[in-house]
């Protein structure tokens, strides 16, 4: 299952295509549709990840990757801020090209 994720995830962005597929291989491997919903597949429990890259900067997709609970308190998403930067930054650039 976590290959299909990864495989959803890589096929739904057109920018920034050097870093998305291991940004969509990380999204997969992070469990990010166990919560999110992306295209009509995932979780329920958190937004949905259609449109994120229009509906926050850079800036903003890292705070809420590395320190989710800054942006929004009661938030259940654990913090990523343990990845390496390397990797924290193909995260923001695949969820970025999810406009």
């Amino acid at each position: 299952m976590g290959l299909a994720l990864a495989l959803l995830l890589a096929g739904s962005g057109s920018r920034g295509q050097a870093q998305a597929p291991q940004g969509a291989e990380l999204a997969g491997r992070l469990g990010c549709l166990a919560c999110h919903a992306l295209n009509g597949a995932g979780g329920k429990l958190a937004a949905p990840l259609d449109g994120v890259g229009a509906r926050l900067t850079t800036a903003e997709l890292a705070q809420a990757i590395a320190y989710p609970r800054q942006r929004h308190p009661r938030a259940q998403m654990p913090s990523y801020a343990y990845l390496p930067m390397a990797e924290q930054a193909a995260l923001v650039e695949f969820l970025h090209t999810l406009k």
